[in-house]
């Protein structure tokens, strides 16, 4: 967690425009979680529990250097993923049971490119995710990896498909399900589209 407020700090910090440039963009994505908890005595409940599959719709701040090969960005995104309970191919999924807000801290590498205008990327950073359970807030803290594709729409916008994974410890806690369930990590991947537009 502290070094995620480290690099939001350096993010923020001032900066000669002829070092670097700000975009500011937009993100539209679904996303898939697996892992979280599962049944370890064949009782009658469902052998799993992990939150819902979701869309989200995020806000990402970026800063990039060196003629765009590097950056540091900050992402805020939303979701209702709810929480789903599975079972012998059977997924039952109550949305009106979580909400998420989650937020990272990515760098950025441009490790290739395609056409005259595309650039292939890697990210990797914490994020911190906020999820309402019930009446309950759980926080916690995971490690993002994403591969990027950006390209050139038209002046200053251009545009951002990514996939992304994230790994964390799991998002419930021990006196959310019955003692039978196992917690265990829980993982999540997605896919998600932006526009940015440069500063």
């Amino acid at each position: 967690m502290r070094r995620a407020v480290v690099v939001a700090a350096l993010l923020l910090l001032p900066v000669n425009p002829a070092m670097g440039q700000w975009t500011i963009g937009l993100e539209g994505g679904v996303a898939r979680f697996g892992g979280s908890a599962h049944d370890t005595s064949n009782s009658s409940g469902p052998p799993r529990w992990r939150p819902g599959d979701v869309p989200t719709i995020g806000l990402r701040v970026e800063r990039g250097w060196g003629g765009g090969r590097f950056g540091v960005a900050l992402r805020g995104s939303y979701g209702k993923p709810g929480l789903s309970a599975i079972g012998q191919g059977l997924i039952v999924t109550d949305k009106s049971s979580g909400q998420l807000i989650d937020l990272a801290t990515l760098v950025a590498v441009r490790v290739g490119g395609i056409g005259p205008s595309g650039a292939v990327r890697a990210e990797i950073g914490p994020a911190l995710h906020l999820w309402k359970f019930g009446d309950d807030m759980h926080s916690g803290v995971g490690a993002l990896g994403a591969l990027a594709y950006e390209w050139l729409v038209a002046g200053r916008f251009s545009g951002a498909i990514r996939l992304e994974g994230t790994l964390s410890k799991s998002w419930f806690e021990e006196a959310d399900l019955p003692p039978e369930y196992d917690l265990g990590l829980t993982w999540r991947y997605g896919v998600t589209l932006g526009l940015r537009y440069r500063l």
